[in-house]
């Protein structure tokens, strides 16, 4: 079992959900791989996506043991690590479910003469991008709702004297509220050349855009860590206001009941 300390708690919070993102990504390439190289990785992304599931889980009993398990943002992250477990390990079954396709498109041994090459039409091929495609689906949403869990837990550690009133708070679309919950964990940062338009560099494939941020910052709920060269990439923090209305932002989360959005390209990068 995990050191249930808040700080702890967060940290592997935000370190799963690096972790879904690569594995998610990894899925989503699934397809493009060569018939004779597909069951090894296929193997491996099961092994890796049943580990991280195992890890939600571990997690889950870890913030229900902590001081934080009997608050209400600590049930909400309960609630939403429970949902990423059970995507994971939906996610897990279909790509278990791809191994058959994947073994009859496998080709062995290299040596021998390589028998002509199946179609990509074929009834394999299909039910591999079909499996691979639904494990894509559901593993999309799983690292932002690992660091919504993350946020859940880091606003118990704000204090109630220091808390924003909900009434003082600025008016967020539910976009914003998103991007703020993932600043809020460190996920976001914006580069920006000299003359080019600002790019924001998510850890994680959330459908986040460089004007949700423009708005949050203009609100002064976030602002720029200039440390750091516009080239290198600026990490996008809380400010003052912005911490002290955590608990408020975070706690108008419900636990992950939506729709799993069609597949896209990871967004490490958007305008």
């Amino acid at each position: 079992m995990p050191d249930t300390r808040p700080e702890d708690l967060i940290r592997q919070l935000r370190s799963l959900a690096e972790d879904f993102a690569d594995v998610h990504h990894l899925t989503q390439r699934t397809g493009l791989l060569d018939d004779d190289a597909i069951l090894m990785p296929l193997i491996a992304r099961i092994r890796t996506t049943q580990s991280l599931t195992n890890k939600a889980i571990t997690l889950t009993l870890a913030v229900g043991d902590s001081t934080t398990g009997s608050t209400t943002a600590g049930r909400s992250a309960i609630a939403h690590l429970t949902g990423a477990a059970r995507r994971g390990n939906d996610a897990g079954g279909h790509l278990l479910a791809a191994i058959p396709a994947a073994t009859a498109l496998y080709r062995t041994p290299r040596s021998a003469p390589r028998p002509p090459r199946t179609p990509r039409t074929s009834a394999h091929h299909l039910a591999l991008r079909r499996h691979s495609n639904a494990a894509t689906n559901l593993l999309w949403d799983t690292p932002v709702i690992c660091l919504d869990a993350a946020a859940l837990i880091t606003a118990t550690l704000t204090t109630p004297t220091t808390a924003a009133a909900p009434e003082a708070l600025p008016r967020l679309t539910d976009p914003q509220r998103a991007a703020f919950r993932l600043i809020s964990q460190g996920a976001v940062r914006i580069r920006q050349r000299e003359g080019q338009a600002p790019l924001l560099d998510i850890s994680v494939p959330a459908p986040t855009i460089t004007a949700t941020v423009e708005a949050l910052e203009r609100k002064k709920l976030v602002t720029r860590d200039t440390s750091t060269s516009p080239d290198d990439g600026q990490k996008l923090v809380l400010t003052t206001v912005g911490q002290s209305a955590l608990p408020a932002i975070v706690l108008r989360t419900t636990a992950p009941s939506r729709p799993t959005p069609a597949p896209a390209p990871p967004r490490r990068r958007t305008r």
